[in-house]
């Protein structure tokens, strides 16, 4: 495992442990993360099989999915601190 992949992991966990646990920040370090392991998987591509190819695909998708809950859920965010503001 990389120093990379390892701190991004550390990252990853420490966010999980915390007491109040914030979506965005945990979402965050798992995207580092895959992100990570995506990185050194791709460095070893010469020497991928057709099964490790497909997990380099999964992984992708994965952070993509991830990235996309983010972006939806920063917009619920940003529209419930509009609602608040109108009423008060």
């Amino acid at each position: 495992m990389e120093a990379t992949v390892a701190y991004a992991l550390f990252l990853h966990r420490q966010e999980l442990q915390r007491r109040q646990m914030l979506y965005v920040q945990v979402s965050r370090t798992k995207i580092q993360l895959t992100k990570e392991l995506i990185a050194e998987q791709r460095q070893r591509m010469s020497s991928c099989s057709s099964e490790d190819l497909e997990i380099l695909s999964r992984e992708t998708q994965f952070k993509r999915q991830l990235q996309q809950k983010l972006k939806h859920r920063n917009k619920q965010l940003k529209a419930i601190a509009r609602q608040k503001e109108m009423l008060f």
